[in-house]
């Protein structure tokens, strides 16, 4: 694992009076940066700080974030060079204050209720390193979703590492002790997709335990340009952060063996990917015998046999639905 990389801010003793602090990496950051700050300050428990790390903008985002500070005493601006995610959410990490830290990227916003649901939910679950809930998910178009569905995510419940490997189940706006980032090393800094993911699962292999809240408190944004909707690079990034897992941590020969298929569905994601540009692009020789061969890419198996049934009647069936699913998501 990558080590830290150097804060410009001083670092922070933890403040026992303060509970939450909200960790906002920014980017770039200046047209959506007010709005994500807003719904921190918006919320119904008081007890926090917002920590705001600046990653080297090359817009406004610095000077918006130290106006917005100026504004508001809950609001602490920190800032370095340009190193990614993980690294800006290190530097914040490393000057926060509180006993909690939520995760907020500086695109997506909070519930009014968020604090104050969760800091009841921890107050009646305590103990536990990991804290998280449902959300809503926004597409470009507009549409909203939950983050999370079906009877799996309607009640409190406990993911260990064995539900982790599979799929990720926290959702990215959730909470973690600042103790437990010390504890793991933070958030590796050589990872620019998934990095989230990665901790929760470096964070429960070292034995943190984890608490979910089935209640939709917060809204993750998908713009077009979202680095989520690289998938390609997303999935090699995962590959390389599960070899490291299993090559890390004394997993069990049960959770190996979930890591070994992951490793394949991540495989077979790419070659999904790969078959479904080649059908875009009118290349339809050998796509039955390739989609027969990536059932493991499909989480879903309804939408793997939907799909089957669309390529045994035409490759190009196929490929006209697979563009409409995609203008779909970004809104087209």
């Amino acid at each position: 694992m990558a080590a830290l990389e150097p804060s410009a801010a001083p670092r922070a003793e933890n403040d026992p009076a303060l509970r939450f602090s909200l960790i906002t990496p920014a980017y770039n950051a200046s047209q959506t940066l007010e709005a994500t700050v807003a719904s921190g300050l918006a919320q119904r428990h008081g007890d926090f700080e917002i920590v705001i790390s600046d990653d080297g903008s090359t817009d406004d985002t610095l000077t918006l974030a130290t106006s917005l500070a100026r504004r508001d005493p809950r609001i602490r601006v920190v800032s370095g060079p340009n190193g990614g995610c993980s690294v800006a959410r290190n530097r914040a990490f490393e000057a926060a204050r509180g006993e909690f830290c939520v995760l907020l990227d500086s695109d997506d916003v909070l519930g009014p209720h968020y604090l104050e649901r969760m800091s009841a939910f921890i107050d009646a679950n305590p103990g536990f390193d990991l804290y998280s809930c449902n959300g809503t998910r926004r597409l470009p178009s507009g549409f909203e979703e939950p983050f999370f569905d079906g009877p799996t995510y309607a009640r409190e419940t406990s993911w260990t590492l064995d539900d982790l490997i599979p799929e990720d189940r926290i959702f990215v706006m959730a909470i973690t002790r600042r103790d437990m980032w010390q504890r793991i090393g933070g958030f590796r800094s050589d990872l620019r997709y998934a990095e989230d993911y990665d901790y929760w699962l470096r964070a429960l292999a070292a034995g943190a335990t984890h608490r979910y809240l089935p209640e939709r408190l917060a809204t993750l944004v998908f713009r077009t340009d979202s680095k989520s909707k690289n998938l390609v690079p997303h999935a090699q990034a995962q590959i390389g952060m599960f070899a490291d897992l299993a090559e890390t941590y004394d997993l069990t020969s049960h959770q190996r063996e979930l890591v070994g298929r992951k490793i394949a569905s991540l495989h077979a994601r790419i070659r999904r990917v790969e078959l479904e540009d080649r059908l875009q692009r009118g290349e339809f020789a050998g796509a039955r015998r390739e989609y027969l061969s990536i059932r493991s890419a499909y989480l879903s198996r309804p939408a793997y046999l939907a799909g089957l049934a669309m390529m045994l009647v035409s490759p190009r069936l196929y490929a006209e639905a697979s563009a409409r699913r995609m203008a779909s998501r970004v809104g087209s």
